[in-house]
């Protein structure tokens, strides 16, 4: 497995490290990576990686693998990830539709965590968005049942999207977003609540007895 915590980092644009590249279109070893059979969470899209230390520290039983794409947050993520210490935390860079696809089995995810992603905001550019209706389908596959999907943006028109768009994937179910505790908050979602911003929180649930 490759060395996540490694010191040799390379300042350049390109990866200078195995860990660097992009994780081929393949199965991820949960359980060789973390050394242990624990509940999985998966956040992608970690950028400075707030959220999945402090929610790595907040539950040690489970096990968090953060997925960063972007390959200047990917190392500052290795970096924070690393310096913290915690063994039931990791990062690795890659895309994070193709990870979903490939690398997660069906079943296997507690939880899924997708906070402020790019909203692609011009209309030629919504097809590149994440949150798609195809992805939310795979996504709900990949939750064990009663496995959580949380979502946040601060883009209203992403919003008022998602806002519908959850509604037509019949294996999950809405749920108020009090029915369970909040997750730690992100760079971005602490950046936003101070500028006044509205943020769309979406709190989804794999229903028991759905494919």
């Amino acid at each position: 497995m490759w060395n996540q915590g490694s010191t040799g980092i390379s300042p350049g644009r390109f990866p200078g490290a195995p860990d660097e590249e992009l994780w081929p279109a393949r199965p991820f070893d949960f359980a060789a990576h973390f050394g242990r059979v624990a509940p999985l969470e998966l956040e992608i899209g970690s950028g400075k990686a707030r959220f999945l230390i402090a929610a790595a520290r907040a539950a040690p039983e489970h096990d968090f693998l953060g997925v960063e794409r972007s390959l200047s947050y990917y190392r500052l993520c290795r970096d924070r990830v690393a310096r913290a210490g915690l063994r039931n935390v990791g990062v690795l860079r890659a895309d994070g539709r193709l990870f979903i696809e490939t690398a997660v089995a069906p079943g296997s995810l507690r939880a899924l965590h997708v906070y402020f992603p790019d909203p692609w905001p011009k209309k030629k550019q919504k097809k590149r968005r994440l949150l798609d209706g195809v992805f939310l389908e795979i996504a709900a596959s990949r939750l064990e049942e009663g496995g959580l999907f949380r979502i946040a943006t601060d883009h209203p028109d992403y919003g008022r999207e998602l806002d519908t768009l959850v509604e037509t994937v019949p294996p999950l179910e809405r749920l108020d977003e009090t029915a369970h505790a909040a997750p730690p908050p992100t760079n971005y979602e602490i950046k936003y609540a101070r500028e006044g911003r509205p943020i769309w929180r979406f709190l989804l649930r794999r229903r028991a007895g759905r494919p």
